[in-house]
């Protein structure tokens, strides 16, 4: 399969712990993607119109700075596992940061996510319309509990 690495961004926990996991399963490199302005509670209430996620999510093509990441390793891997949480059934801005400033085509993309009910459909959808140069494969939604073998099937497939 080539390197590989885990890119996510977690701001509860969740995403990144199963970010730890599908890193700890399939032996690739656990890479955090960071908003440079930390997301508060307040932020991330999705049932307030004056929030910063409701902002980001509907203001148009908004890009929130994020931290830089490791682009040499990024560049060295064939696969990529791609991780955020769901906002509105679709990846948060900063993974729109992250997409437009590096290459990831050519790289087999893995994207999943974590929610509480929603599927990652609509968001490998969007993905796809918007980084058309990318392979991107299925998504996957997972939960906090989910078992390497979860992992190795779903990774298996790409």
């Amino acid at each position: 399969m080539g390197q590989a690495v885990v890119l996510y961004l977690s701001n509860t926990g969740h995403t990144q712990g199963v970010a730890e996991k599908i890193a700890a399963t399939t032996g690739a490199k656990l890479m955090a993607i960071k908003p440079q302005q930390a997301y508060t509670a307040a932020d991330l209430n999705w049932q307030d119109n004056d929030s910063r996620s409701y902002h980001e999510m509907h203001g148009g093509r908004v890009r929130p700075a994020i931290e830089p990441v490791d682009g040499a390793a990024i560049s060295q891997a064939t696969t990529v596992y791609l991780g955020f949480p769901l906002w509105w059934a679709t990846a948060p801005r900063p993974i729109d940061t992250l997409l437009d400033s590096v290459d990831l085509s050519g790289k087999t993309v893995l994207p999943f996510c974590t929610s509480g009910s929603s599927a990652i459909d609509e968001a490998v959808r969007q993905l796809r319309v918007d980084y058309p140069a990318v392979n991107w494969q299925d998504g996957q939604r997972f939960t906090s509990n989910v078992t390497a073998e979860e992992i190795q099937d779903w990774s298996s497939k790409a």
